[in-house]
């Protein structure tokens, strides 16, 4: 098991998504383009071999208090980790950072990296520098304007992390309405 919280898009958002990326996945064929159906945006991973029955009430403790939020798309980009992700940004949202806070508190969790919410939208090898400046380019004008409220989150299982995803929806867990 490789148990991760994050954020569904719902299913109109999806389809803005795709439409605003047709022409350019027409262009790049040969990025691994993420399935709609697995848009999300992760909050936080809580790894392998979790035991849902311990992690489920701690999330619940976790969000005990926590308000629906609204997210804001901002920006396509290009980021470089051993592969190219392309990926759409979000704007900081203080409901969600409040939210991924009080789950590294009750997880222990020792993560210093700040949380920034975005959506992996395709994944590549790395190629030449020039290949990779037209790329970052391209990907910098695809102009993907969206927002949408979240009031759940969503455990997720990832079975078959090393070769095709797949995703298991474990438990939804509702925010408070404003």
């Amino acid at each position: 098991m490789r148990l991760f919280l994050a954020i569904k898009f719902p299913d109109n958002i999806k389809a803005e998504i795709n439409n605003s990326l047709k022409d350019i996945k027409n262009e790049y064929k040969d990025l691994s383009w993420v399935e709609d159906n697995d848009y999300y945006i992760t909050v936080h991973i809580f790894g392998d071999n979790n035991d849902v029955s311990k992690v489920v009430p701690k999330i619940e403790d976790a969000l005990f208090d926590s308000y629906s939020f609204h997210m804001y798309s901002s920006e396509c980009k290009l980021h470089l980790r051993r592969k190219i992700f392309a990926l759409l940004g979000f704007l900081r949202n203080k409901e969600l950072e409040q939210i991924v806070s009080n789950i590294n508190t009750v997880f222990n969790s020792q993560i210093k990296i700040k949380y920034v919410p975005q959506l992996i939208l395709a994944r590549y090898r790395i190629p030449s520098k020039q290949q990779y400046l037209l790329l970052k380019k391209k990907i910098s004008n695809v102009n993907i304007d969206i927002s949408f409220k979240v009031s759940k989150l969503t455990l997720f299982d990832c079975i078959n992390y090393d070769t095709r995803p797949e995703y298991k929806i474990l438990k939804e867990f509702k925010l408070i309405e404003r």
